[in-house]
């Protein structure tokens, strides 16, 4: 038995000494592991702080740029409207120069229709002939009206102006023929026979 003992208590002795070696093995693991996980939260802290920080640097960096985009494209709307309010104008000022022009041409014809002076002359000629032609077509107008007696046929003439000639030019004349019913012509025809 003695030779039991002897191997228990090496055995103890032994188990002892593993257990010591374990428990320093656990608090140096222990020290490590709390060494790694302090390192580890200071790293992911760290990353954290770059992170947001670059984070925050974004967004301040997308927020100028969508400002200054903002701005341009104000300024940019403001500066087409712009453009447009003055195209407006100017379309205006060459409308009043264009009218200007035609009673400066007015004039001069009116002042000077009996005695005009170099190449004026054949401007000149030139509407002397088309005042002649309109009253030459206005007089064969009213020789027409004069001569229409048949109160059987109606006719309407209608003025609708062209959108896209001036004021001075003319209007498209439309002419409609309206035919009386076929009744009222045979009742107008019946009463001539019996007339005559």
């Amino acid at each position: 038995m003695a030779n039991f003992k002897s191997i228990k208590d090496k055995l103890l002795i032994k188990l002892t000494k593993l257990a010591g070696d374990t428990k320093d093995f656990a608090g140096k693991a222990a020290d490590k592991t709390k060494d790694f996980a302090e390192v580890a939260a200071d790293k992911t802290k760290d990353f954290a702080e770059k992170a947001a920080d670059k984070t925050k640097d974004f967004a301040e960096k997308a927020a100028d740029k969508t400002k200054d985009f903002a701005e341009k494209a104000a300024d940019k709307a403001k500066a087409t409207a712009r453009i447009a309010k003055l195209n407006i104008e100017i379309s205006s000022e060459k409308d009043n120069m264009k009218k200007t022009y035609l009673e400066i041409g007015k004039l001069y014809y009116d002042t000077h229709k009996e005695n005009p002076e170099g190449f004026f002359i054949q401007l000149c000629e030139e509407i002397a002939l088309a005042e002649k032609n309109i009253a030459d077509k206005q007089a064969e107008i009213e020789l027409l009206k004069a001569d229409d007696n048949d109160e059987s046929i109606e006719v309407e003439i209608e003025q609708y102006p062209d959108e896209e000639a001036d004021e001075e030019a003319d209007d498209d004349i439309v002419v409609e023929i309206v035919e009386e019913p076929a009744e009222e012509a045979v009742e107008e025809a019946v009463e001539e026979a019996v007339e005559e």
